[in-house]
């Protein structure tokens, strides 16, 4: 008996056990049954027959365990049997007259062993309640059988003595190291034949490499005779299959005895254990072979005379065999899996005993060792070293490839194992019908080239773009016709630069500039505020200097356009002919920037209705400001002029690879392609991959491939080597610095403006409120009028509304607000760069209108206005300081000019401008002042063309003006020719 020992189940108080029973003489099937557990955990009564459907009403699972055994025990049943080996077309015959067919028996047998076979190595191998003809009335406790230890096995010892009238034969069991027992001294029963299964005294155990049915002639006796006349056909039929496998003992017979070990053989075979390939030793005897560690010391074989038997015996030379295991360790070798060898150092490479093979070869035979050709996956392996030259040639604007491999007697071009690389196929298949195994090294080393590259006569071709490739592989270079531009330390700007650079501005201009010089595709990518625009001025400076000193005034050498004729004033004017791709919103800021910045370029806004329409006229100028919407409508005229630079300003407009947008910029022609952005990857590293196609058409490859290679294993495996190659594929290509990273280069606050543009419905609801507020206002213009003056206060303060968003003065206003759109577009960017900000207005109502935009896209805000109690002021206060999650603070500008201290924001949004500087100021300094580590940047949205740009001049030259307007109605004195200047 034995104790039920699974806890688990136990607690469950009912198990699964299966059984073997008896159904005819010598013939064992199995059914299994729901057993009680008693409090003590012992198997006690049968409740019914296991069956899938039965397990859960007792609470157990069907696992895959249970359903296999199930199954098979399914296909053992009488029922099934009688019905799969009756006679087709008769009445189906009971299992007993079956067996006693001599010609269904041994097919009938032969199933039900094999599946008896793969029953109970399951069971053994997760030590499942077995029992034995277990009786319904008693205890199941008492019928369970001591299961082995899984590969456990009972040894066989076969003994012949040879005498003049017979052979007296026995056959002897034993276990590990204990001495050999009879068989009859115990009840053993074969359960199966081959493999052999048996019955011992309640034991399951199994019996390596016999015949089930040898033990059942010594159930009842110690020997068997074998009568002389017959020892010869008894030999053939009963021991000659076995002869070489168990241990034999003979005396009388002949005996030729074998003692010198011949060779010791080597063969590379899958480990039974995981799989991987690991090295088999044999010793080599005349008439045997032994696995190095085997057990046995000496094996029998059978010689057949005419009328008699010859036994030859090989006993192992252990002293010989020791030699050539040191031999083989010497060599860097070891068994940790018991027979099998391999090398010390752990590989990754499942081919490893291969390169090992290789290596040590011309050692092993020298010593006497044999090598067996080597077969791994089903084929034949060509054994000899390869050697890989490999150089590259730089030709304009790519790289060539070339390589030869040497194996053995054939040379391959490297382009050839371009496939396998690819698809990872180590089996490059050679002329003679062998294999060569691709080093592991040159599969991980060469298959991101292989992905990129693409065939090209007999080399294999790189975009220049994609040199990290080349250099990564440290690939020999031939010198090409262009050389690398690289070192651009000693370059400043020029005296035409009408501003200062900060020192990791002018590191990002001499990076722009060795991209352009190189011919190269640049995406500048610093965080909102480090002046992107500024940078990208100083370059177009730059190139415009480079292409008026060349005799052409052709930049970096590429004609002009041949397809339109050159008007008589375009050499003369050497116009730089760059084309600037933005949002309508920043088209007035861009050339506000330029005329700021490089005064000496010639803008031209290639905008609204009365833009240009004859490529003549574009040539004439520097630079081309143009929306994407226009450049995607005037794509068939653009498309007519080869631009010196094309640049895109937040150009994750064209991250959606299917937009006609991206398609359209794309096709565009420019010798140089940059692109801005503070958030080049947004939502995927499909827009990535938009960004680059464009400035560096298949760095990445096409979209499909980089889909398959980057995305999916990055973005859903997060597989960190392809992030590695992709980060190294666009590093050399994309600059990007945060904040925080040039702090020390930043003055504390940075103040800028941002101009915003009114939409068009928006633009005729203030011009109609501007023009009916002129009028009113001048044809009653009293100054002595404190009511006159509250007007004025009035129809100012409404125009202002108007500039934020027309629904706060008109909630029937359905359409878009110009700066409403472009603060959240900031915002974004800012927000995705995980930095905070404040955002400050004189209407309540506008703040209520960024609530409403946040709570809809389930972003978390604070919010800070007059009506808020001074706890609830606190508690606001606290949560925007302390939440990372909480990135914006809606404030009104009265309530939060003064008191509080927001030092987590490092960003500062004036989303109207106040008539008074000097509160604007103290907005500001709620995020710039004491404690403040970062540096603040502080953004003014002004629309153009509105009452704000005015605002923004009374601030510099007429404070007191403004002050007297808004902060002291009862006492101000202004003209009527202020009037007239505030809404003209």
């Amino acid at each position: 008996m034995q104790l039920f020992s699974n806890t688990a189940e136990a607690i469950g108080k009912h198990e699964v056990v299966y059984n073997l029973m008896e159904v005819a003489e010598g013939t064992y099937l199995p059914n299994a049954y729901i057993v009680s557990v008693d409090q003590d955990g012992f198997l006690a009564h049968i409740r019914q027959k296991a069956l899938d459907d039965t397990i859960g009403a007792f609470k157990l699972e069907l696992d895959n365990t249970r359903a296999k055994l199930f199954n098979i025990i399914e296909e053992l049943q009488p029922k099934h049997l009688e019905k799969k080996y009756s006679p087709p077309k008769k009445k189906v015959k009971p299992i007993e007259e079956l067996l006693a067919d001599k010609d269904i028996q041994p097919v009938l047998l032969n199933f039900v062993h094999r599946k008896l076979d793969e029953l109970l190595v399951v069971v053994v191998e997760q030590q499942l309640p077995l029992t034995w003809n277990v009786d319904r009335r008693g205890l199941v406790k008492d019928f369970v059988m001591q299961l082995p230890q899984k590969d456990a096995e009972l040894d066989v010892h076969l003994y012949f003595n040879k005498t003049k009238d017979n052979v007296q034969y026995r056959f002897q069991l034993s276990e590990g190291e204990e001495k050999p027992w009879v068989v009859s001294s115990k009840e053993v029963v074969p359960i199966t034949n081959h493999p052999a299964w048996l019955f011992v005294d309640f034991r399951l155990c199994k019996v390596a490499d016999i015949n089930g049915n040898m033990v059942k002639p010594f159930q009842k006796r110690d020997e068997v005779i074998i009568p002389a006349n017959s020892v010869k056909t008894y030999f053939q039929k009963f021991i000659l299959k076995v002869a070489a496998k168990v241990d034999i003992e003979a005396e009388g017979f002949d005996v030729v005895v074998w003692e010198e070990l011949t060779a010791c053989q080597l063969e590379i075979v899958p480990s039974v254990f995981n799989g991987d390939w690991v090295l088999a030793m044999q010793m080599l005897y005349p008439q045997a072979a032994f696995i190095w560690n085997d057990r046995r010391m000496k094996r029998t074989s059978l010689e057949f005379g005419e009328n008699d038997v010859r036994i030859h015996q090989v006993r192992r030379n252990l002293e010989q065999e020791k030699r050539y295991v040191k031999s083989i360790k010497a060599l860097g070798l070891h068994n940790p899996e018991a027979s099998y060898f391999t090398t010390i150092e752990a590989s990754r490479d499942p081919f490893n005993l291969l390169n090992w093979l290789l290596e040590h070869r011309p050692e092993l035979e020298k010593a006497g060792f044999k090598v067996l050709p080597v077969q791994l996956e089903e084929k034949k392996v060509y054994l000899a070293k390869a050697q890989l030259s490999i150089h590259s040639e730089r030709i304009n604007d790519w790289f060539d490839i070339y390589g030869e491999v040497q194996v053995g007697e054939f040379s391959i071009p490297f382009l050839a194992l371009a496939r396998n690389i690819r698809e990872e196929n180590r089996f490059y298949a050679l002329p003679n019908g062998e294999y060569f195994v691709i080093p592991l090294e040159w599969m991980e080393k060469f298959r991101a080239l292989m992905q990129f590259a693409r065939k090209e006569g007999n080399a294999l071709r790189l975009n220049k773009s994609q040199y990290t490739l080349v250099d990564e592989l440290g690939i020999a270079q031939k010198s090409g016709p262009v050389e690398e531009v690289t070192d651009l330390a000693d370059y400043v700007p020029g005296s035409k630069l009408k501003a200062d650079l900060r020192p990791y501005q002018l590191d990002g201009v001499r990076w722009l500039i060795k991209l352009y010089r190189n011919e190269l595709g640049a995406c500048l990518a610093d965080d909102m505020g480090l002046g992107k625009t500024l940078q990208t001025i100083s370059v177009l400076l730059y190139a415009k200097e480079q292409k008026a000193a060349l005799p052409d005034g052709s930049g970096t050498g590429n004609q002009l356009d041949m397809f339109s004729e050159v008007a008589g004033d375009e050499e003369f004017l050497q116009a730089l002919n760059a084309l600037i791709v933005l949002p309508a919103s920043l088209v007035f800021n861009w050339e506000s920037e330029l005329k700021k910045f490089a005064p000496s370029l010639s803008i031209y806004k290639h905008v609204g209705q009365r833009r240009y329409d004859d490529i003549r006229l574009l040539r004439r100028f520097d630079v081309i400001l143009t929306t994407y919407q226009t450049a995607l409508r005037d794509e068939a005229l653009l498309m007519q002029m080869e631009f010196e630079y094309i640049i895109l300003d937040e150009s994750q407009q064209i991250k959606n690879r299917e937009s006609k947008i991206f398609q359209s910029v794309h096709d565009l022609r420019g010798k140089h392609r940059v692109s801005l952005s503070g958030t080049p990857i947004e939502n995927s590293l499909s827009d990535l991959w938009a960004q680059m196609q464009f400035i560096n058409p298949d760095l990445l490859g096409n979209y499909s491939f980089f889909k398959r290679e980057f995305i999916t294993p990055i973005e859903k495996y997060q597989i960190e080597d392809k992030k590695i190659r992709l980060r190294n594929l666009v590093a050399p290509y994309m600059l990007r610095r945060t904040k925080e990273e040039v702090a020390k280069d930043l003055p504390p606050l940075t103040t800028q403006v941002f101009y915003s543009e009114m939409t068009p419905e928006q633009k005729k609801m203030y011009e109609r409120e501007k023009s009916a507020a002129r009028n009113f206002l001048l044809e009653n213009y009293d100054e002595n009028s404190p009511q006159y003056r509250i007007l004025v206060l009035q129809s100012l303060t409404k125009l202002r509304q108007l500039v934020n968003h027309p629904r706060l003065i008109s909630e029937e206003y359905t359409k878009e607000s110009g700066k409403f759109n472009d603060i959240l577009q900031q915002w974004d960017t800012i927000r995705r760069s995980n930095h905070k900000a404040l955002f400050f207005s004189s209407f309540v109502q506008y703040l209520n209108l960024f609530r409403e935009e946040f709570q809809q896209r389930k972003q978390q805000f604070s919010w800070l206005t007059g009506d808020l109690t001074a706890n609830k002021r606190v508690e606001e206060i606290k949560k925007f300081e302390e939440n990372a999650e909480v990135q914006s603070f809606l404030i009104s500008i009265k309530s939060g000019g003064t008191g509080l201290n927001l030092t987590a924001a490092d960003y500062v949004f004036i989303l109207d401008p106040w008539w008074n500087p000097t509160t604007e100021q103290q907005a500001i300094a709620r995020a710039h002042r004491i404690g403040q580590e970062k540096s603040v940047i502080a953004i003014k949205f002004i629309t153009k063309d509105s009452i704000e740009e005015k605002i923004l001049k009374l601030q510099d030259r007429k404070s007191k003006l403004a002050e007297d307007i808004i902060e002291n109605v009862n006492r101000a004195e202004f003209s009527r020719g202020d009037i007239e200047y505030l809404l003209e």
